[in-house]
């Protein structure tokens, strides 16, 4: 039979249909030349709609994004005049949602594109001098390319592969002469990891070449960009920061032209991924050495200073940051300063963080040599320790490589800082591997919930934070994180009539410590290339949260409040209500994203298309701490995949089947925060030890004491009964003292010991089930017929006590121990 779908119809499923969000899975190519205008070609899904280039930075702008089809999108970038070469963060907005967070380079150095074929010497590309140049790894690989030189220039080439954030590829780059005969290669390197650079000083005038390929040849149609020209390309700076705002001399070292001295302008704020271009006979590098830009004046180690008696250092008031090099096997230095009785000050080394080789083990010393404290690696091969002075006086800071070794490149720097309380404010990770829940987007008229968090140090105290250039319509939601916890649950909502618009939101951490007020604020690590074990490679920092206005869904979702707490080792009923839009109909998945520690459910419930309410219950464990916390439920159109236990009182039926095609919904909404009060337990009771045969009927009694008020009706049953075993539940009163089970053992009941018996009471209280588990660790043991031995009173007996019994009523004179009952 032939259906006409109506106007009406056809409007009504565009109204319900919300596809996903924007998805970026790589940036082709992922670099663009400074002041110039240029395109990145980005590929994933749902890009057909975007509407926004978020950028993390002012120093460039998206002038046009241009959507190519649904899974491919270009976007135009230009940059200001002084953007500095690096890393750049962005993220596409559409109606429908936010991607993950990309990134993409700038070089200073026209970007062109590799040419193919140039698999050999012969077909190698000719370059100028001075180029990034953007290609392709495929299996087997191997890419060549060419440029003529004089005699005494300098050759450099840089790879940026893994510093792309796109893939995980183990680059090697090999410099050769006109004849084909190796005059460098570089693979993995302590500045820049998989990113290998090379540097030399070519011998005669001629035509070299530059060659890229994977260690293994296991491109893969892998990225990259290769700098290559006469630009200097050192491996390493000392000393490794300098003070804020101050002009300093630093010296490049590993350059193929020998040392060289610069003369630098530092910023006038702190800035953790500042870096040092190096300036050499008129060329710059393309990529900065890492420098670290800090408010404490610079103390340079002299030599000797490898013993406490021959130290050259004078002694020196802290805050300072301390600078050496270990330049030979073995080197110990040493640094002296002086601090009052009390006084704490924590060392930090930075250099593996750096690019230095140096894996540092720094400790405190008295004078006469002794180590008070001492620190390896703390989160990476940089140590980090706490020292408190037990006296006024000098002290000694020992710095070592942990191995032994050292060179010219093995440089640190230890910042010698207070103790000072610091707060920062995060989004946790729920998965390290991906970006799920990394950026926040709410429907109109509707809630999600994310999670926000809070690094502390030396602060105790609650923590408040407060968001500051929300999108327009999206309520305020100033979020409280108690003392005694590190995150929390967030809902954010927004109205109905909110604009569908992005915005990068900052978000503020207010706390106190010492009767002072502390603030920080928010920093996203997040994750771009990480293999097994967790080993991150690559990663970029953000310092704004990203929140969106998305189109509306048909559904929200409620949580009724509860009206009685969750007890230590009881239920409590959670009951979700699903609003639907008119016309919507699918079934709704109910997760919890959040309970307390030692509180569980069933991983999801369903409430199916024909209804309205679900029922959770939740279960508190005997070791629950009671506290009050807050909660919300998350609500998804259900795929029908993996449907999850559903509510008891619901009825299941089949989701109504919709006629035409439509999007997959699968946005996550959220219902209000509620309290869930747990408390102890208002009543307790012991059931010990029972035993029967198989095939017979016994009577379980559960003691009751109450310890609190109670619902007047309760209905008892006993669980954790094997197989084969029946029971039916008992009416009890809120006064009773004791509850009696008739406990059926079927004639195959299996036989043994079942040590996990427990009674439930089960009532309502103020229009609220709840339940309460008394007698945990009862005792049932099942016996072969004719296999039970009692006592008189019918207390079943043990196997040593039956044997007694059975030998003393065989003998009355004796016992079984063998002592007589009378003297013979």
């Amino acid at each position: 039979m032939r259906i006409m779908l109506t106007t009406a119809f056809l409007v009504g499923l565009l109204n319900i249909t919300h596809a996903a969000g924007p998805s970026v899975e790589s940036v082709i190519p992922a670099i663009g030349q400074r002041d110039t205008s240029f395109t990145l070609r980005l590929v994933g899904a749902g890009l057909s709609k975007a509407s926004e280039l978020m950028l993390y930075s002012p120093d460039v702008v998206c002038t046009e994004l241009k959507p190519v089809t649904d899974n491919e999108l270009l976007a135009t970038l230009k940059t200001t005049h002084d953007c500095r070469p690096g890393t750049y963060a962005f993220r596409v907005r559409s109606p429908q949602g936010v991607s993950e967070l990309r990134i993409f380079r700038i070089t200073p150095f026209p970007v062109v594109n590799a040419d193919e074929p140039n698999e050999s010497l012969e077909e190698a590309m000719s370059l100028d001098r001075n180029v990034t140049v953007t290609g392709l790894l495929e299996k087997g690989d191997r890419d060549y390319f060419k440029l003529r030189l004089r005699r005494g220039d300098r050759l450099s080439a840089e790879v940026e592969a893994v510093r792309l954030g796109a893939t995980m590829i183990d680059t090697v780059l090999t410099v050769l002469d006109a004849e084909g005969k190796e005059l460098a290669s570089a693979d993995d390197t302590p500045l820049f990891g998989q990113d290998p650079y090379v540097s030399v000083i070519v011998p005669e005038d001629g035509d070299y070449f530059v060659r890229v390929q994977e260690v293994n040849l296991d491109g893969d149609d892998s990225g990259y960009a290769l700098h290559v020209g006469t630009f200097p390309r050192p491996s390493s700076v000392f000393p490794a920061g300098g003070r804020i705002g101050e002009s300093l001399t630093v010296r490049f070292l590993g350059d193929a032209a020998g040392p060289f001295e610069q003369k630098v302008q530092l910023p006038a704020s702190p800035d953790n991924t500042h870096g040092l271009f190096a300036s050499h006979l008129d060329t710059t590098s393309p990529t900065a050495i890492p420098f670290r830009i800090s408010p404490f004046e610079n103390v340079l180690e002299v030599e000797p200073n490898d013993a406490a008696g021959t130290s050259s250092n004078p002694a020196i008031d802290l805050p300072v940051a301390f600078n050496g090099v270990l330049s030979q096997i073995d080197d110990i230095d040493l640094f002296r300063f002086r601090v009052n009785a009390g006084q704490r000050f924590q060392f930090e080394a930075f250099a593996s963080r750096l690019g230095s080789p140096a894996d540092t083990v720094i400790s405190i010393l008295d004078l006469d040599g002794s180590i008070l404290v001492s620190n390896d690696d703390d989160g990476s091969h940089d140590s980090r320790l706490v020292f408190q002075a037990p006296r006024t006086g000098e002290y000694l800071l020992r710095v070592v490589d942990q191995r032994g070794a050292g060179g010219e490149h093995f440089f640190y720097r230890v910042e010698a800082t207070p103790t000072l309380p610091v707060l920062t404010a995060f989004m946790p990770r729920p998965n390290r591997l991906s970006q799920d829940r990394q950026a926040i987007s709410v429907p109109q008229g509707n809630r999600i919930v994310t999670f926000l968090g809070v690094n502390r140090k030396g602060v105790t105290s609650k923590v408040q934070l407060t968001p500051q250039g929300l999108p327009l319509g999206i309520k305020n939601f100033p979020t409280t994180i108690d003392s005694d916890r590190f995150q929390v649950p967030v809902v954010i909502e927004a109205e109905a009539d909110a604009p569908i618009a992005g915005a990068l939101v900052q978000l503020n951490a207010t706390g106190s410590a010492n009767q002072s007020t502390v603030t920080g604020t928010f920093q996203q690590v997040v994750d771009l290339i990480n293999m097994s074990a967790d080993r991150l490679y690559q990663s970029v920092s953000v310092d704004r949260l990203m929140i969106a206005v998305v189109e509306p869904v048909p559904f929200r979702i409620e949580l009724e409040p509860l009206k009685s707490p969750l007890v230590q080792d009881g239920f409590v009923e959670l009951n979700i209500h699903v609003h639907r839009d008119p016309g919507f109909n699918d079934a709704i998945d109910i997760t919890f994203p959040f309970l307390p520690p030692w509180v569980d459910g069933p991983p999801l419930i369903t409430v199916p298309a024909n209804k309205t309410v679900g029922t959770y219950l939740a279960h508190a464990h005997p070791q629950v701490e009671p506290r009050k916390w807050t909660i919300c439920a998350e609500g998804r159109v259900s795929t029908g995949v993996s449907r999850g236990p559903v509510s008891d009182d619901i009825e299941m039926a089949p989701a109504p089947r919709s006629r035409g095609r439509r999007a997959q919904i699968d946005t996550a909404v959220s219902s209000q925060l509620i309290d869930l009060d747990i408390t102890r337990s208002p009543v307790s009771g012991t059931i010990g030890r029972v035993a029967g045969e198989q095939g017979t009927t016994l009577l379980v009694t559960c003691s009751i004491e109450r310890n609190g008020e109670l619902p007047h009706r309760l209905i008892a049953t006993l669980e954790g009964l094997p197989n084969r075993v029946h029971v039916e539940p008992v009416q009890v009163d809120s006064q009773a003292k004791q509850v009696t089970f008739s406990v059926k053992l079927d004639p195959t009941a299996p036989v043994g010991e079942f040590d996990s018996l427990v009674c439930r009471l089960t009532g309502t209280r103020d229009g609220q089930s709840a339940s309460f588990n008394l007698g945990r660790g009862g005792l049932l043991k099942i016996v072969p017929p004719g296999g039970l031995v009692t006592d008189a009173e019918g207390r079943p007996l043990s196997p040593l006590e039956a044997l007694r019994k059975t030998q003393t009523e065989a003998d009355p004179e004796n016992t079984v121990g063998g002592n007589k009952a009378s003297s013979r």
